[in-house]
């Protein structure tokens, strides 16, 4: 595909739009109505935060393997078996509640399961992109694939499931079976590369007892090497981190800020919460056009800086509006940060590495997330909410001096010329 043609309506790219639109919808209709199944069926409070957190533990069990895979066999085939995955266990699911059998290990399990599927498909999505969209249409194809994704799941599908779970507990983990068996049929025409060597080839494969673990470990040594040995994937990866620790930290204390110290109402928690969510579409629909306008480094750079300043704005005001605001910016600016990061990543990554190098990514980007949460929940223990945003605040700031540093040392940032073939 030449890099000057539009992408059609007919092309790979917009059914794996479809099919991320399909599946977002169900999966946010499933993060309202888990927790309301869990707590209704169960009667430990600690069982059901522990479902809950099972639907994260996979990240950090599974995303390099699964960045190993999306590596070594077809992308989109693992996206399809993860569609399946997920739609099979939501059926058992429903069915074992139907038969009132839907006790705590079987939810237990059903939730981890789900969570399997789910660092499958994303490892291999973000892997995919590349091949069904043109270089420099990347961060626009990204950005619209975020805002799909963050309508679908944080706005549309939230509302729904939890409105759906009244009608009937089954009803929203029904509708989510059926979006991923949607999601599975519009990504079987989509045709992405193949790779050029599978998992039986090379030594470290010969047929033998036992044969396969090596070479996956091998792969994912090399994968995480990759990431460590190149100073620019190796920032980003850091600095995603750092910025995820801080916004599900601050998501954490949100709550108290708003009950506690602003003292409103809980449906002004979910509007406040929303105002997140639309300041996120807005950026996925403009991240592409923005970094253009302004530059990669201005955009990954100013954006990181809006989301320091934000922070410090909710923690230095009592005012609803102005908290509504920076919730607001918060959102635009963090997918303007992670639209063009990602686009970034994409473009000077070979394709042989994208999955793992995915893999490592979301390691780091998901797994400092409980640590964020747990620090700024201490934080705002002793200190109160508003210092534990002031704390975000200054170290979001403070991570933009390093990652302007990395930025502008490379020149495969500045060049939108340079080709995969650049990566180390």
């Amino acid at each position: 595909m030449s890099t000057d043609t539009a992408v059609r309506p007919s092309s790979g790219y917009h059914r794996v739009l479809g099919a991320a639109a399909s599946s977002a919808v169900g999966d946010g209709m499933r993060f309202a109505a888990l927790p309301l199944l869990s707590t209704a069926v169960l009667d430990d409070a600690f069982q059901v935060s522990a479902v809950t957190a099972a639907t994260t533990v996979p990240w950090l069990l599974f995303a390099l393997p699964a960045g190993a895979y999306a590596d070594r066999f077809e992308r989109r085939l693992l996206m399809v078996l993860a569609d399946l995955l997920r739609a099979a266990v939501l059926v058992l699911t429903v069915l074992l509640l139907a038969a009132d059998r839907l006790t705590f290990w079987p939810l237990l399990t059903s939730a981890f399961l789900l969570g399997v599927g789910e660092v499958l498909f994303d490892c291999a999505s973000f892997a995919l992109l590349p091949s069904v969209v043109p270089k420099d249409r990347l961060e626009s194809a990204n950005g619209r694939l975020f805002a799909v994704q963050t309508v679908g799941r944080d706005l549309l599908g939230q509302v729904v499931g939890g409105v759906l779970f009244t009608v009937g507990r089954a009803v929203p983990l029904v509708i989510d079976a059926v979006s991923f068996l949607a999601s599975a049929l519009l990504l079987r025409g989509v045709r992405g590369p193949v790779p050029e060597s599978g998992p039986e080839s090379g030594p470290a494969a010969e047929p033998g007892p036992g044969a396969g673990k090596p070479r996956l470990l091998a792969d994912i040594r090399e994968g995480v090497a990759f990431v460590l040995r190149d100073p620019l994937l190796r920032a980003l990866t850091v600095s995603a981190g750092v910025i995820n620790a801080v916004y599900l930290g601050q998501i954490a204390v949100f709550v108290i800020l708003v009950r506690e110290v602003l003292e409103l109402p809980d449906a002004a928690y979910g509007a406040l919460l929303a105002a997140g969510a639309v300041g996120g579409v807005i950026g996925g629909a403009v991240a592409g056009r923005l970094s253009k306008a302004v530059g990669r480094v201005p955009a990954l750079v100013g954006n990181l800086a809006l989301m320091g300043a934000a922070g410090l704005a909710v923690a230095a005001t009592d005012r609803v509006p102005v908290v509504a605001v920076a919730y607001g910016v918060t959102g635009f600016a963090l997918m303007v940060w992670n639209v063009v990061a990602v686009s970034l990543r994409q473009t000077i990554i070979p394709d042989r590495m994208l999955g793992r190098a995915t893999g490592v990514y979301r390691l780091f980007a998901w797994g400092t997330m409980p640590l964020g949460a747990l620090v700024f929940g201490r934080v705002s223990a002793s200190a109160g909410p508003r210092a534990a945003f002031a704390l975000g605040g200054v170290v979001t700031l403070l991570t933009c001096l390093p990652i302007a540093y990395a930025l502008l040392r490379d020149s495969r940032v500045t060049d939108r010329r340079k080709t995969t073939e650049d990566a180390p």
